[in-house]
């Protein structure tokens, strides 16, 4: 199973990390974990999400970037267990 690491930076809205874990179930990734922030200076929160599937994290990736309120999405890591 592979595992990843996804740093996402969104606007400071209720409705996004909702939106970004539905997505996740959907594409059938799994959550291993989730660390969230918002920088109240700039209104920009940062997603730091743990996931595993056997799937392309191309697949992922795609679908969070389409979602109206995330300026970037980034695999920082990726490992094969």
């Amino acid at each position: 199973m592979n595992h990843y690491q996804l740093t996402i930076k969104a606007d400071d809205k209720q409705v996004v990390l909702e939106r970004i874990l539905q997505v996740t179930r959907y594409r059938g990734f799994l959550i291993s974990g989730i660390e969230a922030k918002v920088n109240t200076g700039t209104n920009i929160g940062t997603i730091v999400l743990f996931v595993r599937s056997e799937r392309s994290i191309t697949l992922l990736v795609d679908q969070i970037n389409k979602l109206i309120d995330i300026k970037e999405v980034h695999v920082d890591k990726s490992e094969t267990a």
